[in-house]
């Protein structure tokens, strides 16, 4: 072999090398799990509904899931978007093994819970509910953790933020 030669096989190699670890590191992320947040109803302020995202998103990242907050509102009347749409995205994603669900959200997640085949159940390792009086521990039968909280004293929309101090100042290392 000639200089050369040798010189785009060193070459050859070296690209190979960065795209195996590129893909690995995006094979990596794709296969993170997901808690799939849930937001509350909707208001004048809050159209898309409800929720203190940032705390949502951090309290997900410290049990050791990657946060995604379903972008619709949850809506108590007949006309539920986010029931279909969450019901979707788990059968869709495989990655989605957690739920989390803020006011009208928690009795959204209930329904959701209600309308998962048993191989969807068994894949869904971590249940929240916050600030949705009346939903139960037994709504979720076979979840192997199942984490309801009522508002704390400062009040409703409070909840996600006195949840996610309740962890206290820990980090969970490696994790978005």
């Amino acid at each position: 072999m000639q200089f050369g030669e040798s010189r785009y096989a060193i070459i050859l190699v070296a690209t190979l090398l960065v795209v195996n670890v590129g893909c690995a590191q995006s094979d990596q992320s794709a296969h993170k799990e997901v808690m799939l947040i849930l937001r509350g109803i909707s208001s004048s302020e809050e159209p898309r509904g409800q929720l203190d995202d940032q705390s949502a998103l951090e309290y997900a990242r410290r049990v050791g899931f990657h946060g995604e907050v379903l972008d619709v509102a949850a809506d108590t009347s007949g006309n539920n978007a986010q029931v279909p749409q969450a019901l979707e995205r788990i059968r869709r994603e495989e990655s989605i093994t957690a739920l989390y669900g803020f006011s009208g959200g928690g009795y959204n997640a209930r329904l959701i819970w209600a309308e998962l085949n048993a191989p969807e159940r068994n894949r869904i390792r971590k249940v929240v509910i916050l600030g949705s009086p009346g939903i139960e521990q037994g709504h979720f039968a076979g979840s192997p953790e199942v984490i309801i909280k009522l508002d704390p004293p400062e009040g409703h929309l409070a909840g996600p933020k006195s949840l996610l101090q309740g962890l206290g100042s820990t980090t969970s290392e490696g994790h978005d």
